[in-house]
């Protein structure tokens, strides 16, 4: 049923046309094969009729086949780009933590290969309107000429379907699993892709994740995938065999129980063997859609609906700069799930509070917390207890969290650099960004066209800037930035504390760093440490001599 509100909903009126120019298609050809039969039993002197209906039979299959096909081609194109665009859609109005259960790799193939199932589908699907429609026709025609001998051909015709849909729904089992190894494979797959100086350089390293961890999981997509294709090629070809069983059964058993006359006969047989790779290339279409059935489950699966409106929700409008005064965190923690064999665990309490125009450094260990409590100040992640306070005012639904996020400007580390300045006009992106590349010492590698970079073939640190220009560009009053400096040469990174914060914060903003440079922490208004996930009280070489204390 899925699949098909997927036809109507993607596919509309082309799906009409397409049904109509199969029919007609398969019409033809079944009306080919009566003819054929008549042709063998009239004169010779009335052969011209025939041919000329031959001719236009033929005709009308050409045409109706064009037709089907050409509908539901274009609606495979259409198909993939509204719901891939849909879909991505979805994903960013997402809440984050459950993308990030979700997983890259997953997504990567909903948004690509499950989406490329499901106009493989509609391509598919022509061909079984076709085929469907000859072997009725036949059928038709074989009950014209005798209804015993249809009803036999129908039961055998019966007994061949059920012998192929039983193992068709192990074979879409093994497609659930595979699908979910080729999820593994991606990740691996991206992984390589992420680390490969790192595996150029070691030869061990490399070796192992070749042939210990990617060929194992695609020796196991591969196994799956072959163990699905042979349960259907058996399921198949045993159904081929059955309807080939059929044709021996009306040459050998039914004459003992019908006496039909030798045209009947001969028309019945001809049929017969005409109907045999119509129904087999009909039956083609069941694991199809077997396989665009699993598609659309996991979509569901990863909370992505294919038959939302296609218009999205409109964006709440963003905070204008200067639009912050205080953002007030009171015993607010965050629960995470278990995951796998590992045990869930929280962050929290944090009680703080960030008011207009501070610098706030947060600092501690590796997975002490530091950027949960990050995505929980943008609104990111929503607290699981606990009161936030927004401009005075409680933050308790999502519709405060938006307005929460709308305050913030954000670059966090794992952040990827995109060729293009986002939410500008190409003017405004121009201008306020040729000052901004100067500020930030690349006014003489880079430049901006209109929105785009000019190359982004650049060191790691100088990408991380372009990812900052591309930040502050979105004139947000908060800014936070995840461990921005970790990439930076030691003088851009002297600039960074010395001059660029305190120059952000004479523009009314408001900046909150995740950092280790303990070397520059009486450069922050406040210095808040966490440890375990707790804020734990001033960090060495903090805010003692600024007027503002540390909160925990």
């Amino acid at each position: 049923m899925q699949v098909w509100r997927v036809l109507l909903r993607y596919a509309g009126w082309r799906l009409a046309i397409s049904v109509g120019g199969g029919v007609a298609a398969g019409a033809a050809l079944a009306a080919l094969m009566r003819l054929i039969h008549r042709a063998l039993t009239i004169p010779a002197a009335a052969t011209g009729g025939a041919a000329l209906q031959f001719g236009l039979l033929l005709a009308v299959y050409f045409l109706g086949n064009v037709a089907a096909q050409h509908a539901l081609s274009e609606a495979a194109e259409r198909l993939q780009w509204q719901l891939r665009l849909k879909l991505l859609r979805q994903v960013l109005a997402t809440p984050l933590r459950q993308l990030e259960r979700t997983g890259q790799p997953r997504l990567f193939n909903l948004l690509g290969a499950d989406v490329r199932v499901l106009s493989d589908y509609f391509c598919d699907l022509p061909d079984a309107i076709v085929n469907l429609t000859i072997a009725l026709g036949c059928f038709g025609y074989m009950a014209w000429l005798s209804p015993a001998a249809m009803f036999f051909n129908v039961l055998f015709v019966a007994l061949a379907a059920a012998c192929y849909l039983g193992p068709e729904r192990l074979a879409q089992r093994l497609g659930h699993a595979a699908a979910a190894a080729q999820d593994r494979h991606t990740g691996q797959l991206q992984y390589a892709l992420q680390a490969a100086k790192g595996l150029i350089l070691s030869r061990p390293r490399r070796a192992d994740f070749i042939d210990g961890h990617f060929a194992a999981t695609g020796t196991t997509v591969r196994a799956l995938t072959v163990r699905s294709r042979l349960i259907h090629l058996l399921a198949e070809r045993f159904a081929e065999v059955m309807v080939l069983g059929n044709v021996a059964c009306l040459l050998f058993v039914l004459p003992h129980f019908i006496d039909l006359p030798a045209a009947t006969a001969t028309g019945v047989l001809l049929a017969a063997i005409f109907v045999r790779q119509p129904l087999k290339d009909s039956l083609a279409i069941l694991p199809r859609t077997q396989r665009a059935r699993v598609a659309l489950q996991r979509m569901e699966a990863a909370g992505l609906d294919p038959f939302a409106p296609d218009d999205p929700p409109p964006a709440a409008a963003p905070a204008a700069p200067g639009g912050f005064r205080e953002l007030s965190f009171q015993d607010v923690r965050f629960q995470y799930e278990p995951d796998h064999d590992q045990p869930g665990f929280s962050s929290g309490p944090f009680s703080l509070r960030v008011q207009a125009g501070e610098i706030v450094f947060i600092v501690g260990g590796n997975g002490a917390g530091k950027t949960t409590l990050a995505k929980l100040l943008c609104g990111l992640y929503p607290p699981h207890s606990g009161r936030v306070m927004l401009d005075g005012g409680p933050v308790t639904d999502e519709a405060g969290r938006t307005a929460q996020r709308d305050r913030f400007t954000a670059v966090f580390m794992e952040d990827p650099l995109f060729g293009h300045v986002l939410g500008l006009p190409a003017a405004a992106a121009e201008e306020r960004g040729r000052e901004l590349l100067a500020l930030l010492q690349l006014d003489r590698k880079v430049s901006l066209d209109g929105t785009a970079f000019t190359t982004t073939d650049l060191s790691q640190g100088q990408r991380r800037r372009l990812i900052l220009l591309a930040a502050l560009l979105d004139e947000r009053p908060v800014v936070l930035l995840d461990e921005w400096a970790a990439d930076q040469d030691p003088p851009f990174r002297e600039f960074f504390y010395c001059e660029l914060l305190p120059r952000l914060r004479a523009q009314g903003k408001t900046v909150i760093v995740i950092t280790h440079d303990d070397r520059y922490f009486d450069r922050a208004d406040r210095v808040l440490k966490i440890e375990s996930g707790c804020l734990v009280g001033p960090a060495a070489g903090g805010s003692a001599h600024r007027p503002r204390p540390v909160e925990t």
